[in-house]
């Protein structure tokens, strides 16, 4: 969808709504950090980089915002705010992947997780569940957009 500073943001189930949306998110980030695992045993140790992928899944508002002059297919609500939240997070639990409840339970049979805590995120009083996303149950180990051409 942006940048973000730093951070690239994607969403699912938009403009066309997808069943699947969540477990596709989860593929995604394991896929992206299969890739840097990749680009970074290429590089120098001192210019390797890491990175934290938040994903959460909910009711969000998805549309053209902003004004006549400046607009941006994008989405907005508390929903979109937690998953940026746990982006974050992952720096406090040494983590590269957190989902939170609402994704694990969309996708809770097609994938590997930690559950690490119950946190309460800047902005909510209602703490949310969130897990560290390990792997796909059931699948091949994640792969790079290169290697899963090739199998």
């Amino acid at each position: 969808d942006k940048y973000v500073g730093d951070e690239v943001m994607c969403f699912w189930g938009a403009p066309l709504p997808q069943a699947d949306h969540a477990l596709r998110a989860c593929r995604c980030a394991l896929r992206q950090m299969a890739r840097l695992r990749e680009l970074n045993a290429g590089w120098p140790e001192a210019i390797r980089i890491n990175i934290g992928i938040g994903v959460n899944s909910g009711v969000m508002t998805v549309g053209n915002m902003g004004s006549p002059t400046k607009m941006n297919y994008t989405l907005m609500g508390d929903n979109v705010n937690l998953g940026a939240r746990l982006e974050g997070t992952n720096k406090e639990y040494g983590t590269n992947i957190i989902i939170s409840e609402y994704t694990y339970g969309l996708v809770k049979d097609k994938v590997i997780v930690r559950e690490l805590d119950n946190i309460r995120v800047k902005g909510k009083n209602k703490p949310v569940l969130i897990y560290e996303l390990v792997d796909m149950a059931g699948e091949p180990a994640a792969q790079s957009p290169d290697a899963a051409k090739k199998s």
